[in-house]
């Protein structure tokens, strides 16, 4: 008999900032770096040959957590990544409905045989994940070893393990990060799945189901998702909402909207989305309805590893409703496209909310900025994947 412990990567990008992300290779977040010390935990006392993991950043970022204890070095192995998501790769997923209406149909109501453009379907995911394990059992009979992969990787193969066809796939629900299945091999062939999505060595204050709002652990979401649509500094309506959203967040920072300057702001505006037509975006809600403004100034250079964050602001209707994480992402997802290394924000000395936000999401203070609206702190974040 072989034992192998199915264990799901911690807490990444995509899962916060609503983001499709299967191949495509992001960073943990502050609460995904805060579960590894709970799952290293869990198999400090198991016996363990070997750990695989996924070639993905998050996956064998979480593998080392698991492998450290027990002095074992991470092997890596393509064949056990996510899903290839082909070209939905890194886009919201509220944007999916609006540009693949038809595909994404198919992918809400029939998951188990809905295939992304250029992409695989959960089932061909878990079954090649399956297949990578079952080689891994023939290296190691009668021995234990831990294989950290993703999600919808591991539904696939629950399904199949459980001799399940296809379509009982909604049968296997979805497991939170770092959870954890048993699987015991009889052969390569014969499975018996001890446990599944087993997440109990959590706390439910680090659970990423519980803060981001998923009821059913069918991947519903409660807390609205936006997508995001180009601001057009040529257009009167939308040119308006750019200079409000900018308004409010001076006001929000220094108590005064005197410091903008409309046509200053919209020829910037424009400047930055001559490098990235992303550059400024409304994070719109499923009507239409822009929520949200993310303003990059892609036209800075003076550091040429740096992305620096024009504003971030979210209309006060839609405050403290998870919608901070995906505005982040989308900065995150349009800088590291260009290649940068950082993000960096300039946040007002006086600005205890800003701040806040920044820190949420673990950026750090490294020097200060003065202008004419007075001192602020450089805050920054690394986006590049090591």
């Amino acid at each position: 008999m072989t034992t192998v412990y199915l264990i799901r990567h911690a807490e990444a990008e995509g899962n916060v900032y609503r983001r499709c992300q299967g191949q495509y290779d992001s960073l943990l977040t502050p609460r995904g770096h805060q579960q590894l010390p709970y799952l290293a935990k869990r198999f400090e006392a198991v016996p363990l040959d070997a750990v695989y993991a996924s070639d993905l950043f998050r996956a064998r970022t979480t593998a080392k957590a698991v492998a450290a204890p027990h002095g074992l070095n991470v092997e890596t192995r393509p064949v056990l990544r996510e899903i290839d998501m082909g070209d939905w790769e890194d886009i919201p997923w509220a944007e999916l409905p609006r540009i693949w209406p038809k595909e994404y149909a198919v992918w809400h109501a029939r998951p188990w045989e809905a295939v992304p453009p250029h992409g695989e379907s959960v089932m061909q995911a878990g079954r090649r994940m399956l297949d990578g394990v079952r080689r891994l059992v023939g290296a190691h009979a009668g021995q234990t070893f831990a294989v950290v992969t993703h999600g919808s990787a591991i539904r696939g193969a629950l399904t199949i393990a459980h001799g399940l066809a296809p379509e009982q796939m909604g049968e296997i629900g979805w497991g939170d990060n770092t959870c954890v299945a048993k699987f015991v091999f009889d052969g390569p062939d014969k499975i018996d799945v001890v446990y599944e999505n087993d997440a109990s060595h959590l706390p439910q204050e680090l659970s990423t189901f519980a803060s981001i709002g998923w009821t059913d652990h069918k991947g519903v979401p409660s807390t609205p998702q936006i997508w995001f649509r180009r601001a057009d500094p040529m257009d009167e309506e939308d040119a308006a909402k750019i200079v409000a959203f900018m308004r409010e967040l001076h006001q929000n920072a220094y108590g005064t909207d005197a410091g903008v300057n409309p046509a200053a702001l919209l020829a910037d505006v424009a400047r930055a989305q001559r490098v990235s037509p992303r550059s400024c975006c409304f994070g719109c809600l499923e009507d239409g309805t822009p929520a949200s403004l993310v303003y990059l100034k892609t036209w800075y250079d003076d550091e040429p590893d740096v992305g620096l964050v024009g504003g971030f602001c979210i209309d006060k209707a839609y405050r403290g409703h998870g919608l901070s994480g995906q505005i982040l992402g989308q900065a995150i997802s349009v800088y590291r496209a260009l290649g940068k290394d950082y993000l960096c924000a300039h946040v007002a000395s006086e600005n205890a909310r800003a701040q806040g936000f920044y820190h949420k999401f673990a950026f750090e203070q490294r020097g200060e900025y003065r202008d004419e609206n007075g001192l602020h702190f450089r805050m920054f974040k690394r986006i590049c994947i090591d």
